[in-house]
């Protein structure tokens, strides 16, 4: 069993692979997309405190791989995800707080460009 230090660094790994392949915009994203969601649904997997990111997130892989094509779910579960992410900075690790919030921010300006 990984103790929570490894967890953290984990989860902080995650966060900057998932930052840097959002910050090149949603189409460079787009096929990395599948498996980065899939990694943070195993992490968050158990996390009762971020259940509604995790349920989320299945969400929008649910979506995705479903091949459907309409801009408003996507920007809808981006939002959701966008505002989840943003509430979670507050009770999570210092070094973490910074990469979610940013992270947060990305995800609910990439469900903006999606509505127009």
């Amino acid at each position: 069993m990984s103790n929570p230090q490894s967890q953290g660094s984990q989860g902080n790994s995650q966060l900057d692979i998932t930052l840097g392949a959002l910050q090149g915009g949603l189409s460079n994203a787009a096929g990395v997309a599948g498996e980065n969601i899939a990694g943070w649904i195993k992490t968050l997997q158990g996390n009762t405190q971020l259940a509604g990111i995790s349920a989320e997130l299945q969400n929008l892989h649910d979506v995705l791989r479903s091949g459907a094509t309409d801009s408003g779910v996507l920007a809808q579960s981006l939002s959701t995800l966008g505002e989840h992410t943003t509430k979670a900075a507050a009770s999570a690790t210092p070094d973490a707080q910074d990469k979610l919030r940013e992270l947060g921010q990305t995800l609910s300006s990439a469900a903006s460009q999606l509505r127009g």
